[in-house]
């Protein structure tokens, strides 16, 4: 039986890069907001029933739902965006599901999920990791990597959890303050205890 193990923290915090380093060290990852982006194809059941709700607004000119028009909607919004998870959610969950049970036979499965904590789904998992930084650096990498602005940057990460909050309920915490190499130097860290708890049963 797999050992399960959720990936949070707040937007920007590092999360996606944690994970790449943990793919690079042959770790199976499911990436919820991947999976979140199937569900905006317009010619799915969920994409349908987003175009429904938010109307054709949202899309590009390429006919796609256009994921910035959709979050300028949402997150200005707190009732569409819990109508957006309302829809993407349960699809999302029941791929985590079918991502575990593929590969129940696996010592250690991580999982992405962004807003574990927001929306209850720590219960599915053995051990949470929070990926934390300060707000300060947070807001920086929303404004220097995603080019947001200031405002939509402030505006994200205030619909989320507090990051204080979320590393009381972890059971690790990466601090990411710092250089790619110093976190690289954490995960591994990190890893190296998760692969000796398990193969000791812990």
């Amino acid at each position: 039986m797999a050992r399960k193990i959720a990936i949070t923290g707040t937007i920007g915090s590092g999360k996606s890069t944690v994970s790449i380093l943990l793919r690079r060290r042959r770790m199976l990852v499911f990436d919820a907001d991947h999976y979140a982006r199937i569900c905006l194809y317009p010619d799915t059941e969920s994409g349908r029933k987003i175009l429904e709700t938010f109307g054709s607004g949202i899309l590009g000119e390429d006919g796609e739902i256009d994921r910035a028009r959709l979050a300028s909607v949402v997150f200005a919004d707190d009732g569409k965006r819990r109508q957006l998870e309302a829809i993407v959610h349960p699809e999302v969950r029941a791929g985590l599901q079918r991502f575990f049970q593929a590969h129940e036979s696996q010592p250690l499965l991580f999982a992405e999920i962004p807003l574990l904590y927001e929306v209850g789904w720590q219960d599915l998992f053995d051990d949470c990791i929070v990926v934390a930084c300060s707000q300060k650096i947070a807001l920086q990498r929303l404004l220097e990597d995603r080019d947001m602005s200031a405002e939509e940057a402030e505006r994200r990460l205030a619909a989320q959890m507090p990051a204080e909050e979320k590393r009381r309920l972890a059971d690790y915490v990466i601090e990411n303050d710092g250089s790619i190499t110093e976190l690289d130097a954490k995960v591994r860290e990190l890893l190296g205890k998760l692969r000796e708890e398990s193969r000791h049963g812990a």
